[in-house]
């Protein structure tokens, strides 16, 4: 209810939309800096976090990412070679249809029929492997994380610690998002791998 009310009176205090063009945009090359974040509140006694952003940000979970990549290119390459396999014998069979002899045509749909299985079975089975690194990588990020995100909370004595990205916050006072620090304790605590 608060919600509606606070869109209706941001909406009640918006001038009705112009039919003038936009003015020519600044260049880019000209982007101001991103303002200071304000202090954390002494009497707040919630906070939030982006889990997504800390992930995103720290060296952690940029080595999870990486990790990820890596995996992914790897099926990729094997996914690549099966599907240059198949596409190779299609080839062969349309265009040499005529001149192969029976025995070696029927080979050749048996090998078709061969890679189009394993391709299907390897795509599948790299999807699989994807997800599940996906989730242990998540799994220990969380394991890390959480006990750094407790000790901050205790610090700051809070009553309560929200993910903004789950929480589904319309605003968010600058000063209670504790990512920047959590993010700070996450590459301390785990710095990257040279």
């Amino acid at each position: 209810l608060a919600a509606v009310l606070v869109a209706g009176n941001v909406y009640a205090q918006t001038p009705p939309p112009t039919t003038q063009a936009p003015p020519p945009a600044a260049p880019a090359a000209q982007a101001p800096a991103p303002a200071p974040q304000p202090p954390f509140p002494a009497d707040s006694k919630i906070a939030f976090v982006n889990v997504q952003g800390v992930l995103s940000q720290s060296a952690l979970g940029k080595a999870g990412s990486a990790q990820l990549e890596a995996l992914s290119k790897r099926l990729q390459t094997e996914l690549t070679a099966i599907e240059t396999k198949l596409k190779d014998a299609q080839s062969k069979q349309q265009s040499q249809s005529q001149l192969l002899s029976e025995v070696a045509a029927a080979q050749l749909a048996k090998d078709i029929d061969r890679l189009t299985r394993e391709l299907n079975f390897k795509q599948q089975e790299a999807q699989s492997e994807v997800q599940a690194m996906q989730a242990d990588l998540l799994q220990d990020f969380e394991r890390k994380v959480v006990p750094l995100m407790e000790a901050l909370a205790k610090e700051k004595g809070l009553y309560a610690l929200f993910d903004v990205g789950s929480a589904g916050a319309v605003y968010v006072f600058p000063g209670v998002d504790l990512s920047p620090e959590l993010v700070k304790r996450v590459d301390a605590q785990f710095p990257a791998k040279k």
